[in-house]
């Protein structure tokens, strides 16, 4: 099978319509047949229900009971294609069942035309929108980065197809944690945190081809459509899922590449018929029309500053535009092959592209010369980003999705896709690199390991059965966290055990420890009592005998001159002598009692003593042996709690895992069930 270039597979997937849709329809050719088919039985002249009659067109400018139902350019607010295309409730025709889509198209076509009368009428004015921005910052904005509305947008897919497409389409919000990923009539905006789907946006020009955020993340850019049939390039608010505008009503063919100036007041569009428009966002009007590309269109980005637009074909062919005035500014020779690819640095000053011819090259701006290239992807690269801090991802026919420094070093190689890589971009924060492949996988890595961290549905289910699936994710989480936990149980019950034995093994060792201190404290107070009353013994014995003595002496003197007085009672000295000796002798010999009371007393307090000093050195000797004991428990209990603990740690991170699991699948749950619950 010959080679074939990403656009031409991009475009062979597009179906052309079932009939020659009118390139300018008008009232009396296009929609008064269709009405007459499926709505004249009851807004016609006859019957008007709702005071609504479609039989003329002055009529049905008129509207009925509930108001005008065509304003002119504006298909969100024109009833008449509301309600027949059933995106606004009554559904028309009755019954539920929708008139043919190729008349639907017709409608929506010729309210946005300006709902003409015939031929020779004027078209009514479009009303114009203002969403260009006064000044231009090249940093973060202010305040919260957008994101979307919880409950703006739906969650419930435009199509369920069998299988996912091919990523052609795929943009990262410069500022927040958000991708838009584009499928089949739809895109689906997702969180690069979280990996949430948070709404759906339509689509229903045909194949989404392109987009692009604006520079602040505000709004997004959707382009693509029909192949050799129609073009359409849509910008819708991020916040709310509200459409801002859309321009290309005149385009032939599909859009294959576009962007949003960075003062958002210009689209520029690149197609198969091998020219450039740049269109005027508040009134949708052509503001240049560039031909100077020898082959298809296939990319093409402004500068984040806003002064240049760089586009690049299928032949090779690369040229940078002053994006105001459309003059061309640089031609930038040197790819072989087509160019896939376009983007700028931050600072304006580098534009890098990719190429089928498997390079990727860098370009300076002051002269528009080359600056690097290098070999990136082998068969062809198909698109490549720069990051906010300089560093370019890209992914290819190779399968695989790289992360370059800014001067082509590479720095990582992240695991292959099944097939070949079509669209890759880097996330706000420079931390994970997303890219999607031809068989519609999109995955997400981190940069800085490599490790895979997302895989995102492109084509996600319904909101019924993503509630069922996420019912389901609950319960097999709580089975999960059950059985975890179960598993644990007893591990965690050792731990514990083994963590009080270890306590009560500590304490005992603290309040032996606390028993020999106080015993090895009670031994020299003791032993000093002892000692106190040993030497008292000694100076008691020494008085008792003094005393004895004296007494004695004192004894035998009373004697003698009692004796004496006794001889001689006349004389009356003798007397009064003999009782002083008395006196005298009866107080030596109380001192002596006295004496030998105490000694006896210093004797029984030392046996008291000796007895006490006796028992604290047991106590000393004893509480030392149970202190050397309790310290021989605390070893083998404080190995049981280190194998116990040890083996508590390997069991918990999966306890923590399963646990995290089924909170954040109950989260998902509920988040769910919240958005899906009908409005009050």
């Amino acid at each position: 099978m010959p080679r074939m270039t990403f656009a031409i597979l991009a475009l062979a997937a597009i179906a052309g319509p079932a009939f020659a849709e009118p390139k300018n329809p008008t009232f009396d050719e296009d929609v008064l047949p269709i009405i007459k088919q499926h709505c004249a039985a009851c807004h016609g002249n006859d019957k008007q229900k709702g005071d609504l009659n479609l039989a003329t067109f002055a009529a049905t400018m008129q509207g009925g009971s509930s108001g005008v139902i065509v304003i002119p350019g504006d298909t969100n607010k024109s009833r008449i294609y509301t309600l027949v295309n059933q995106s606004e409730q009554p559904k028309m025709p009755p019954g539920g069942t929708k008139i043919p889509q190729p008349q639907i198209d017709i409608l929506k076509l010729w309210v946005e035309q300006g709902g003409r009368e015939n031929a020779g009428s004027k078209v009514s004015i479009k009303p114009k929108i203002d969403i260009g921005l006064k000044t231009v910052g090249k940093g973060k904005p202010e305040g919260p980065p957008p994101m979307p509305i919880a409950g703006k947008l739906t969650l419930e897919p435009i199509v369920k197809a069998r299988r996912p497409g091919a990523v052609l389409a795929l943009a990262a919000s410069p500022w927040a944690p958000l991708i838009a990923i584009g499928g089949q009539k739809q895109i689906m905006l997702y969180h690069t945190d979280t990996n949430e789907l948070l709404g759906i946006l339509p689509f229903e020009h045909g194949q989404i081809n392109t987009l692009k955020f604006s520079r602040n993340g505000k709004l997004l850019l959707a382009a693509g459509g029909r192949g050799g049939a129609s073009g359409k390039a849509v910008l819708f608010n991020i916040e709310t899922g509200a459409k801002v505008t859309e321009v290309g009503a005149n385009e032939t063919d599909a859009i294959l590449a576009a962007d949003i100036s960075a003062d958002q007041t210009m689209i520029a569009v690149g197609t198969a018929t091998k020219m450039i428009r740049i269109y005027n966002t508040s009134d949708g009007s052509q503001l240049h029309q560039i031909k100077k590309h020898t082959d298809w269109v296939t990319s093409l980005e402004f500068s984040p500053d806003g002064v240049l637009l760089a586009t690049g074909d299928r032949n090779g062919g690369v040229f940078v535009w002053e994006a105001n005035t459309a003059r061309e500014f640089h031609s930038l020779r040197g790819h072989t092959a087509m160019v896939t690819d376009i983007t700028w640095r931050d600072d304006s000053n580098l534009v890098a592209t990719g190429s089928e011819d498997g390079t990727v090259r860098l370009w300076e701006m002051e002269n528009g010369g080359a600056v690097k290239a290098w070999p990136a992807h082998a068969g062809g690269t198909a698109s490549v980003r720069f990051s906010h801090d300089g560093r370019l991802a890209s992914t290819g026919r190779d399968k695989l999705t790289k992360l370059w420094d800014a001067n082509g070093g590479l720095q990582k190689q992240f695991e292959a896709f099944p097939e070949i890589g079509l669209r890759v971009v880097v996330t706000h924060e420079n931390a994970k690199i997303i890219a999607g492949d031809w068989a519609g996988n999109v995955k997400g890595w981190l940069a800085a390991d490599a490790k895979l961290v997302a895989t995102l549905d492109t084509n996600p289910q319904s909101t019924v059965d993503r509630v069922k699936a996420a019912e389901l994710a609950v319960v097999a989480a709580e089975a999960k966290a059950k059985q975890t936990a179960d598993a644990f149980a007893p591990v965690k019950a050792a731990a514990d055990k083994a963590q009080a034995d270890l306590v009560a093994a500590q304490k005992g060792v603290a309040d032996a420890t606390a028993a020999v201190n106080a015993a090895n404290a009670a031994v020299p107070v003791v032993k000093a009592e002892v000692d106190k009353f040993n030497a008292a013994a000694l100076q008691l014995q020494m008085m008792v005998t003094a005393r004895g003595v004296s007494a004695s002496a004192y004894m035998k003197a009373a004697a003698e001159v009692q004796d004496a007085a006794t001889k001689n009672p006349t004389n009356p000295m003798l007397t009064e002598a003999a009782k002083k000796a008395q006196d005298m002798a009866r107080a030596a010999q109380t001192e002596s009692d006295v004496a030998k009371k105490a000694l006896t007393d210093n004797a029984t307090a030392l046996v008291a003593a000796t007895a006490k000093f006796a028992a604290a050195q047991k106590a000393m000797t004893d509480t030392a042996a149970v202190l050397l004991a309790a310290n021989a428990k605390v070893p083998p209990v404080q190995a049981a709690v280190t194998a116990t603990t040890t083996a508590a740690n390997a069991a918990k991170p999966p306890v923590d895992a399963a646990a995290a699991e089924l909170a954040a699948a109950k989260a998902k749950l509920d988040a769910l069930r919240a958005a899906t619950a009908p409005k009050k």
